[in-house]
């Protein structure tokens, strides 16, 4: 930035254009990008898949993502996929359906409960 003197005496300052680079710094920035180029570092390989952890929300929202589906859900496929026993996940939905006023429905075939979400509709 520059500054000049007003005829009060005061300073008043003006930015200086940054739209016209010398020829030198334009090298200079050449110079750099080319470097980083060159010294990029290769791609690292990934030897083993780590597990992730899931917080108590988002296995939740798993939950309810596989209740949605058009299929349903059964207690033992939502027991494998949380990682919960099928008592927490009939008390997890109980609890949802309870804070959401969503409905929770379920079909008994072939010995096997499914359960799903109903559209309030």
């Amino acid at each position: 930035m520059t500054t000049q003197k007003t005829k009060t005496g005061t300073k008043a300052t003006t930015k200086k254009s940054t739209s016209h680079i010398t020829v030198k710094e334009l090298k200079t920035l050449n110079k750099v990008a080319v470097e980083t180029e060159t010294k990029a570092d290769p791609v690292p390989t990934v030897t083993k898949l780590q597990p992730v952890e899931i917080d108590k929300h988002d296995k939740i929202a798993f939950m309810i993502v596989m209740l949605g589906r058009p299929e349903g859900a059964t207690l033992k496929e939502m027991a494998e996929a949380l990682g919960w026993k099928e008592n927490s996940i009939r008390g997890a939905m109980s609890l949802y359906a309870k804070k959401t006023k969503a409905t929770i429905a379920s079909e008994k075939n072939d010995g096997v409960r499914t359960y799903y979400l109903k559209t309030n509709a």
